[in-house]
């Protein structure tokens, strides 16, 4: 397989886990009771939905054959994604007989304390396997706008993990979010 379709199909696995993490982030912050939670899993949503765009400018722009984009002007550029729409024509949404995240939130049926670090624990799995791919794919590529493309995603990945595991230390100590006098980091 040439690079350009390998990339393209890296791409296409990337955005799935980008929608992967978007329906995720976004189902456990209806999930916690705790406006901190709340707000930390929506942000997470919102980073992976720009991920999701920025994807999109890249497959988009290796498909019409004009070369990877800068990460930058990638997430820059207006593009509308429809979260609960297939990407390409032609891909149907899966339907799945149990959710991926059935475990995490079966947590929260034994109390919103043990939902919410399920949740942190399932996200910085995720955001490991992300950043995975992303290394994986930076590894085998030649080019230098898409090898600075994988790499600014694993930032962005790396910069999540560390969110939810600061999160997961936090909370895991202290029985509750932090307040904002608490808060370790700034979220977005």
């Amino acid at each position: 397989m040439d690079e350009q379709k390998e990339a393209l199909a890296v791409l296409r696995r990337a955005m799935e886990n980008e929608r992967e993490g978007y329906r995720f982030y976004l189902e456990a912050s209806e999930r916690s009771a705790d406006p901190a939670g709340q707000g930390t899993f929506r942000n997470l949503a919102r980073l992976e939905e720009d991920h999701l765009r920025l994807l999109l400018v890249e497959y988009r722009s290796l498909s019409a054959g004009q070369g990877w984009v800068d990460p930058k002007e990638a997430l820059a550029r207006e593009v509308e994604v429809d979260i609960a729409k297939p990407l390409f024509p032609g891909d149907e949404l899966a339907p799945q007989e149990e959710s991926p995240f059935a475990a995490t939130w079966a947590a929260y049926e034994v109390d919103g304390l043990a939902g919410d670090l399920a949740a942190l624990e399932f996200g910085m799995e995720m955001e490991r396997r992300f950043y995975q791919l992303y290394r994986e794919a930076a590894a085998q590529t030649e080019d230098p706008l898409g090898r600075r493309a994988y790499e600014f995603l694993m930032e962005e990945e790396n910069g999540h993990f560390k969110l939810l595991q600061e999160a997961h230390s936090f909370l895991s100590d202290n029985k509750h979010w932090w307040d904002d006098w608490e808060h370790p980091f700034f979220e977005g």
